[in-house]
């Protein structure tokens, strides 16, 4: 493997696509980090607890100050394509809720929380993938007219070639399938260098939340507000209890150094767990709780952070496979920062605070009467009479959200659903009810529709159709 080879081709194509020196030299560093036979693992000696201190309760923190929070912003992470949904354009753009997108309830959001704190502008974080057809989205390139500033309604992730395994080198011919996202923790180098952060303290911005665009729980709450200002942190990252389907989720650890002595504050990631330690990673008696990616920051607290430079997130090594061939692809987490700050604290958040759709199963939990638009700041929360989600298991059949589309026309209740699975095609043409745990199954090849069966009420059975 001749590294001086593949640097030189790395940084040659990310030249040719006029990418910022900051970002070339960032990727480069990472491609060092493999050359060198670096995994992305964490020993898992090094993995310690908390302190006490570490973390706090949202329930426990005073009420906020709603009306001293002209200096906050919101970024939603818009990058995404949901390609494990089968989708090629902008996850944010599909039907969530009430015949809304992600993205048209997110602005509903604002306007909510606008009538409440005052213009706080969203802005969100684009890629090359979904920039275009967000902006065409109508009202996006008008949410920010009315805040101070000037300020804009996006900004780009940059993109970072794939590598092959075998030697370093850049994939393909520097066509857009040879480039992927660097992660979502280049949102920190993106807002730097596209000057956005810079525009937004001189605006007199100094408090910016993050989260994820699928997450509809993430709501401004003045209490974590009022707690980040303070008590002058710099950073604050929101956990919530794990559940089964969770196990995989990040968790927030501090590092064990040399003598015994413990680093900040950090985030680990599955993909950085050694394979011998996953089922420790999965013990929810040691790790109970899970990053959610919502992330409150202090703007200046982050400038200078960038300003000393090395502001080295942990890498994580993502395999591919492009036409048969393998390669990586190297990315950072949005939620490693917190490993960049003195300041830190971690806030124990409900679950209502995360909302998330990962999988056609996860859409039509949060499509169905299972889940409700609260109406005092539209956050998509479990209905009250609820405790939590049902659990749905779709198999193959549906993982495509246009094969899932055809066969739920209309969306079952699942109000009173405990556990509901289906197996083979199964169209549901008419309004059903699922009660308790339900199976449903087809084995024939064409879709059996549900209207054929004479009930509209499923109770703790099994049903072949």
């Amino acid at each position: 493997m001749d590294y001086q080879k593949a640097s030189e081709a790395i940084r040659s194509r990310m030249q040719d696509q006029k990418i910022h020196t900051d970002v070339i030299e960032e990727f480069l560093r990472r491609v060092s980090l493999i050359a060198e036979g670096y995994s992305g693992k964490i020993p898992w000696n090094e993995i310690g607890d908390l302190n006490t201190e570490d973390s706090v309760r949202l329930e426990e923190l005073p009420a906020g100050r709603a009306h001293k929070m002209r200096d906050l912003l919101v970024v939603k992470l818009n990058g995404g394509l949901g390609t494990s949904m089968g989708l090629s354009k902008a996850k944010s753009l599909i039907n969530i809720k009430n015949q809304k997108s992600f993205l048209e309830i997110t602005l509903d959001q604002m306007t909510a929380a606008r009538v409440r704190y005052g213009a706080i502008p969203l802005i969100l974080m684009n890629s090359f993938n979904t920039r275009e057809d967000t902006l065409a989205q109508p009202g996006v390139k008008e949410i920010n007219l009315t805040c101070p500033g000037s300020i804009p309604v996006d900004f780009m992730q940059n993109m970072v070639p794939r590598i092959r395994v075998s030697d370093l080198m850049p994939v393909g011919d520097g066509s857009s399938e040879s480039w992927c996202p660097p992660g979502h923790g280049d949102i920190y180098l993106s807002l730097k260098i596209t000057g956005i952060l810079d525009q937004l303290l001189a605006s007199g911005y100094r408090t910016a939340f993050l989260s994820n665009g699928d997450n509809l729980g993430a709501v401004i709450d003045e209490r974590i507000y009022s707690y980040l200002s303070g008590e002058k942190l710099d950073y604050c990252a929101e956990v919530t209890p794990k559940t089964i389907s969770d196990l995989k989720g990040g968790v927030l650890y501090r590092r064990i150094m040399e003598k015994g002595e413990t680093g900040h504050i950090e985030l680990l990631e599955t993909a950085q767990v050694e394979n011998a330690h996953l089922k420790d990673f999965q013990d929810v008696k040691r790790f109970a709780y899970f990053n959610i990616n919502n992330l409150w920051i202090n703007l200046e607290s982050l400038r200078d952070r960038l300003k000393k430079g090395n502001f080295n997130l942990s890498l994580i090594v993502n395999p591919k496979e492009t036409g048969g061939e393998k390669v990586l692809q190297l990315e950072t987490a949005m939620g490693s920062a917190v490993g960049q700050f003195e300041r830190s604290r971690v806030i124990i958040v409900p679950r209502e605070r995360f909302s998330p759709v990962k999988t056609c199963a996860d859409l039509l939990v949060r499509r169905s009467d299972a889940c409700i638009l609260r109406e005092k700041d539209l956050s998509l929360v479990i209905h009250p009479d609820r405790k939590e989600d049902p659990e749905v298991i779709l198999d193959g059949n549906y993982k495509n959200i246009n094969d899932f589309d055809a066969l739920f026309p209309v969306v079952p209740s699942l109000l009173r659903a405990g556990k509901f699975e289906v197996q083979g095609p199964v169209m549901f043409d008419r309004p059903v009810e699922i009660r308790g745990n339900v199976k449903i199954v087809n084995t024939g090849k064409n879709a059996a529709q549900i209207s054929k069966s004479a009930k509209t009420v499923f109770e703790n059975e099994t049903v072949e159709l």
